[in-house]
């Protein structure tokens, strides 16, 4: 009698069993993120910082053969102080500054059904033409831009208090996020290693091109919106303390941080030093508040248009090539879902998703997947932006200088 043989090895799944169990994991990560809902943007912070940080801990480690958790605890013990830094007498006047600059906004807006009720009653003769604005219903659109502003701003508003109160809850909310990011930078090596090898059999070189162009994406927008960021703070700074407005340094913050939600952002922050301009006492150019309200919006304008044309392409190169009207869609999505983080990252994730529905589309419709849109692993170097090559510029001196 032959001895039966048994199969110690696992059986395959079938078909139905990979759907009903790809459906549980996605209702289960469904769940998990409307319950820890809250968490959510602490968990973006806390990447953001780790992708900033990666770079100097890698030249600490690469160049000067500094160990990865020597490096990495070095690194972030600059940001804790840094954040420590931020909290001080000039942390908390920029806080200041900027809750007194939400304030105004939001005393603006209270008054504004009122002020339109007001125009709507008014007509203005210039010239041979005749402006009756009780044609238009100011009203429903003064209502309109209430629900819309207000609950933004509201929040904005809170998220500075907490800071300038320096809350308990905000203590432990910052804390929580420097020590993910801590615990993200000490394992970044094996956590990349383990990401670079998540992939489906005969997909191997899809997944690459979409791993490396996404990771050109958010390092294009993270790093180098980091540089315009500051220039365009000190550079607002410095236009506002010369065009005599009050809360010139809030202004300057607010400027730059604008610069992370293209359209919308500059907008706001050029209204903002308008209302700044309009009901301060005084300036010291002798201009009417009206006058001066005028000529900042046009001094922000021409200072937006010449940093997006100058500045940007130069800094960050055509990575987030987006029409304006996508941009501004993505903007209102991003700050319903997620407030000021998703106001923040909307273009980013639209160049994401943009990326990976061409992909879709042309995959679903059998047609080449990288044609025609231009193969990123093989761009030419100069087409990359110039924080990149600047990058590359300065690892061949320090190698020159080694050798």
């Amino acid at each position: 009698m032959s001895e039966r043989r048994v199969d110690l090895s696992s059986p395959h799944w079938g078909t139905a069993t990979k759907a009903l169990v790809g459906m549980a994991l996605m209702v289960l990560l469904g769940l998990l993120l409307w319950r820890f809902s809250h968490l959510i943007p602490l968990l973006l912070v806390a990447g953001i910082i780790t992708f900033l940080v990666v770079p100097i801990i890698q030249f600490l480690h690469g160049r000067l053969r500094m160990p990865w958790g020597l490096a990495a605890n070095l690194v972030m013990l600059i940001v804790i102080l840094l954040f420590i830094g931020a909290s001080t007498a000039t942390g908390l006047a920029v806080f200041g500054q900027l809750q007194a600059l939400v304030m105004i906004v939001l005393r603006f807006l209270g008054d504004l059904p009122e002020w339109l009720a007001t125009l709507s009653q008014q007509h203005y003769v210039i010239g041979p033409w005749v402006i009756d604005f009780s044609q238009f219903d100011l009203q429903a659109f003064g209502e309109q831009l209430l629900a819309g502003v207000q609950p933004l701003l509201g929040d904005l508003s809170g998220f500075i208090a907490s800071f300038t109160t320096g809350a308990i809850e905000s203590l432990t909310r910052v804390f929580f996020t420097l020590a993910i990011a801590y615990f993200l930078t000490l394992d970044y090596r094996r956590i990349r290693a383990a990401l670079i090898h998540v992939s489906l059999p005969g997909y191997e070189d899809d997944f690459r091109r979409l791993r490396t162009a996404l990771s050109r994406i958010w390092r294009s927008f993270l790093r180098g919106q980091l540089l315009v960021v500051l220039l365009t703070g000190i550079i607002t700074w410095t236009l506002m303390s010369l065009l005599g407005l009050r809360f010139s340094l809030g202004l300057g913050v607010l400027g730059g941080i604008a610069k992370f939600a293209p359209i919308v952002g500059p907008t706001t922050a050029g209204l903002v030093a308008a209302l700044v301009a309009l009901f301060q006492p005084g300036n010291w150019l002798g201009l009417t508040p009206l006058g001066h309200a005028l000529l900042v919006i046009g001094c922000v304008i021409v200072l937006d248009q010449a940093i997006d044309y100058l500045l940007i392409p130069r800094i960050m190169g055509a990575t987030l090539n987006l029409h304006p009207v996508v941009i501004l869609i993505g903007v209102l999505v991003g700050a319903s879902l997620a407030g000021v983080i998703g106001l923040l990252l909307s273009s980013p994730t639209i160049a994401s998703l943009n990326l990976l529905s061409r992909y879709t589309y042309r995959k679903m419709l059998d047609l080449p997947a990288w044609d025609p849109p231009i193969d990123i692993l093989k761009m030419p170097a100069d087409q990359d932006p110039i924080l990149v090559r600047a990058v590359r510029s300065l690892r061949s001196i320090v190698r020159r200088v080694r050798s």
